[in-house]
């Protein structure tokens, strides 16, 4: 019984656990010149025609073309995919966050513990 109690008082005494990284905030999105933001380093374009959607394993990736007709991807929630009305066809406006997904070595494994921090496509909206 010595060694019971004796071990509750221990865990009692322990530190709490630090507050995983999803708890804290990502910093916002800093706007460098109109269409284009900087998220976590990366500079990312918000606006484009939005000429695919293709659910992977990572996310929704979204092929759109600039105001140039210049094509480029991007990795959004998975819920992208299925918003409604339907995206493709429409030039619309992104929103990003820099969120934590996993990596891209897993290929999509769900036993794969590994993740990376990425900005990621949080919110589309239909422009015009």
């Amino acid at each position: 019984a010595a060694t019971a109690a004796a071990a509750a008082a221990a865990a009692a005494a322990a530190p709490a656990a630090a507050p995983t990284p999803a708890a804290t905030p990502a910093p916002p999105a800093v706007v460098y010149k109109e269409g284009v933001i900087k998220v976590g380093g990366e500079m990312k374009q918000t606006l484009g025609h939005l000429t695919d959607v293709d659910k992977g394993d990572n996310g929704c990736y979204l092929t759109l073309k600039d105001e140039k007709g210049k094509e480029f991807i991007e990795v959004g929630k998975f819920e992208i995919c299925s918003q409604k009305p339907p995206l493709k066809g429409n030039k619309v406006a992104l929103a990003f966050s820099l969120e934590t997904i996993q990596a891209a070595s897993c290929y999509g494994d769900p036993k794969c513990k590994k993740t990376e921090t990425v900005p990621l496509v949080v919110g589309v909206k239909i422009v015009e």
